[in-house]
């Protein structure tokens, strides 16, 4: 399926130019209208699964391109799909070409998109008569961000005037994801140590967020030192559920044995690929770490150990990151994420590692951190 690009490397990106082409009296309602010509300028995982790149783009894939007034009232709706019906609907890929949206009344004064609600299934329309503001309150959830290369992005612009013809409205609108990226390239063991990377999971995030882009409809999830909620498998009840697993936690069952002197590397199956999780942006959380069946110098432990990324740093700048931004791809390389037995402890939680990161300036931007460990 063809679709197109709305994240380009650059961070103004223009990503729609919407003109008039003739304003008119509406059949129906004998008030005035537009209509409106729509072009798209530049058309173009989580767990483990390839590597996001920066200046990676961000595909219309579906979503919905609606019309507000003064008053804050939805006008008209049009849909975006792959296989539009009849109607106000729109082919993902006729936006390489000018489209014209007819019959927009005259009252609108703002034109606003939301793109790739493919997978929220729970998140309706917006409706004529209805508000922005309460249309723009229902929420996302993180289960909906499952490919970073179609996550939930939002743009609002002005309708103005022409600058030389009065019949004509432009606008632009440049579209703005609140979906972050961490990503870990692999993890490296040193000393006498061996035993089973069991699972990667997430302490801290909002399972929901709004469309709007604020955190009041979420409440941070954080499981702290709680052993037993570590569950890879997702059979237990709490902050890590059946079905999160792959969008905040994984299963990972791969083994490691490293030597001392002897560095042994745990990276994920799918080749040149990455563990990921797209999050809404939030506090920096932790990133715990399973281990089982754990030998220090061939002496088995009893319990499973955790190892605890509790803060990343900048590459770059040697600065912290205190918070994760919208449209950001945070990378742990796996020569910054360095494993020993004192790192290790039988509670998730505590003795901190510190990893860098690396971010670059566009979006997605990628940023190298360095974990603390």
């Amino acid at each position: 399926m063809k679709t197109f690009n709305v994240f380009a490397m650059a961070a103004a990106t223009l990503v729609l130019s919407l003109s008039s082409c003739s304003r008119e009296e509406s059949a129906t309602s004998g008030s005035e209208s537009y209509n409106v010509a729509l072009q798209f300028r530049n058309a173009s995982t989580r767990a483990d699964g390839p590597a996001a790149v920066s200046g990676t783009t961000v595909k219309i894939v579906d979503g919905y391109i609606f019309f507000v007034s003064a008053n804050d009232a939805i006008t008209k709706v049009y849909s975006i799909s792959s296989s539009p019906t009849t109607g106000s609907n729109i082919l993902n890929t006729d936006l390489s070409a000018m489209k014209l949206l007819e019959d927009v009344p005259g009252t609108s004064t703002q034109v606003y998109m939301v793109s790739n609600m493919g997978t929220a299934a729970h998140l309706p329309a917006p409706e004529v008569g209805t508000t922005r503001t309460v249309y723009m309150a229902n929420v996302m959830k993180v289960e909906d961000q499952g490919e970073y290369t179609e996550v939930t992005s939002v743009g609002n612009a002005p309708l103005d005037p022409h600058p030389t013809e009065p019949d004509r409205r432009t606008a632009t609108i440049s579209l703005s994801t609140n979906v972050s990226r961490i990503q870990i390239k692999g993890i490296t063991f040193e000393g006498d140590i061996s035993g089973t990377v069991a699972g990667i999971f997430v302490n801290g995030y909002f399972p929901t967020m709004p469309l709007n882009g604020t955190s009041v409809a979420g409440t941070l999830v954080s499981s702290g030192s709680v052993e037993s909620e570590y569950d890879e498998n997702g059979t237990v009840a709490g902050k890590f559920p059946a079905d999160l697993k792959t969008y905040v936690f994984d299963e990972v069952s791969t083994g490691f044995s490293a030597q001392t002197g002897v560095e042994d590397v745990v990276t994920p199956t799918t080749t040149n690929g990455v563990w990921g999780y797209n999050l809404f942006a939030s506090p920096t959380p932790q990133v715990i770490i399973k281990l089982t069946d754990v030998l220090v110098d061939g002496t088995p432990l009893a319990k499973d150990q955790f190892i605890t990324i509790n803060g990343f740093k900048d590459t770059a700048t040697d600065q912290p990151i205190i918070n994760l931004a919208g449209g950001m791809i945070y990378t742990i390389n796996t020569d910054k994420l360095v494993v020993k037995f004192e790192n290790m402890s039988i509670i998730p939680g505590v003795t901190p590692i510190h990893v860098e990161v690396t971010v670059n300036p566009v979006r997605w931007e990628e940023t190298e951190v360095t974990p603390n460990v």
